[in-house]
């Protein structure tokens, strides 16, 4: 089971802030979320941010020095790895997903937005 969260970004090329989507955990190399899937490092929003207090992922380190503090994060589309998916685009995400066959949990991702255990981002949902 995966879900999807949002997370606060930074883009440093708009120099804007932006709440994207962060699949966990990360799927397995022959699932087709893989061509959505841009792996980043842990995200930190300001440069004033130590180590430990990177959003969303992990603590300090890079993408590649420890696999378990990447972010698995949703692009927008298989041909361009650049541009991350917002959250006003969850509509084609779910497109995605649903024309390769997963399935959104609604009644999990109720049970969750209802309990007074709160992920530490946003939960938009969770599937299989």
């Amino acid at each position: 089971m995966y879900s999807l969260v949002s997370v606060p970004y930074y883009d440093h090329l708009t120099q804007c802030y932006k709440k994207v989507i962060k699949i966990s955990p990360a799927p397995p190399a022959n699932s087709p979320l893989n061509a959505i899937i841009k792996r980043v490092g842990p995200i930190r929003l300001s440069p004033f941010q130590v180590d430990s207090a990177f959003s969303g992922c992990g603590g300090g380190g890079g993408c590649c020095s420890n696999l378990a503090q990447c972010c698995n994060l949703i692009i927008t589309s298989i041909n361009d790895k650049h541009h991350l998916m917002c959250v006003d685009e969850i509509p084609s995400l779910f497109e995605f997903l649903i024309m390769n066959g997963f399935k959104i949990d609604t009644s999990i991702t109720k049970m969750m937005q209802a309990s007074n255990v709160k992920l530490s981002n946003d939960l938009i949902c969770f599937f299989s």
